[in-house]
């Protein structure tokens, strides 16, 4: 069987779906009920959060929120940067919960916040995946990040601290962790920084690259310069000085402009 799109692009958002979705059955019945298994920021036991706080979810509206995107976002991310995609997923995911360990909660002053969710995760692939495809400069990454910015680009908001934007919307009884956000979308910013020159790139025609005339342009030159009487050509040479042929060339102006008859 012939699959429209390579097997792998299917498998991760599949393993990432299984296991977020594998601990939320295990939520439901009571497993880590009473224990924080998130982010607790600067607290040596909210260190194992760094690894497990993106499995946790606090309701069907919140893994359903995540799933969604979660699947969407690393799908485009391998289709697109193959097995880069799996270190971002892998450090990423690392890095987006060491920098919350870090500086979660610094503003609200509340050193007992458990942050959980793999909405930072989330923002990290949708970062990557955006910033990635502008650094690159390919019209299908462009593409790709255009898609990102359409669909999720409200998800911008979800960087910013609650208290300070506007109340659109009924007050949830769990706040979002907009420093994982925050988190996500930096660490993915600085990885797209990192592999800008690696994995897919704009495609460089040979036109864009040469540096010498190729036959047809020798030619077109040779039959220019028969054209014109000895006064013109020494104008010509005169202009040039005694660059060669191929200098002569490589300059977008010389093209039946230099006839001063």
């Amino acid at each position: 069987m012939k699959y429209p799109f390579p097997k792998n692009t299917l498998y991760v958002p599949l393993i990432l779906l299984s296991m977020i979705w594998i601990v939320f059955l295990f939520q439901l019945q009571g497993f880590g009920q009473y224990n924080c298994y998130g982010i607790v920021p600067r607290n040596l036991v909210g260190l194992r959060g760094i690894f497990f706080a993106p499995l946790f979810h606090s309701g069907w509206k919140h893994i359903i929120n995540n799933s969604i995107p979660l699947a969407v976002l690393s799908f485009f991310a391998v289709l697109m940067y193959e097995r880069i995609a799996y270190y971002v997923i892998i450090f990423g995911w690392i890095f987006t919960g060491l920098f919350t360990w870090v500086f979660g909660n610094l503003l609200s002053g509340n050193v007992t916040g458990c942050h959980i969710g793999a909405s930072g995760i989330v923002y990290l692939l949708a970062s990557y995946v955006f910033f990635s495809g502008v650094l690159k400069k390919s019209r299908n990454l462009i593409a790709v990040s255009l898609i990102v910015v359409f669909f999720y680009g409200s998800m911008i908001w979800g960087i910013f601290p609650e208290e300070y934007l506007p109340k659109f919307y009924k007050e949830d009884s769990n706040p979002i962790s907009w420093e994982s956000h925050l988190s996500g979308g930096a660490v993915g910013l600085i990885f797209a920084l990192i592999t800008r020159k690696y994995g897919n790139q704009r495609k460089i025609y040979s036109w864009e690259n040469r540096r010498e005339p190729d036959a047809r342009e020798k030619w077109l030159w040779e039959k220019y310069k028969e054209t014109l009487s000895d006064e013109d050509r020494t104008k010509l040479e005169e202009k040039y000085g005694e660059k060669s042929e191929n200098d002569i060339s490589g300059n977008d102006n010389y093209w039946f402009t230099n006839d001063s008859r």
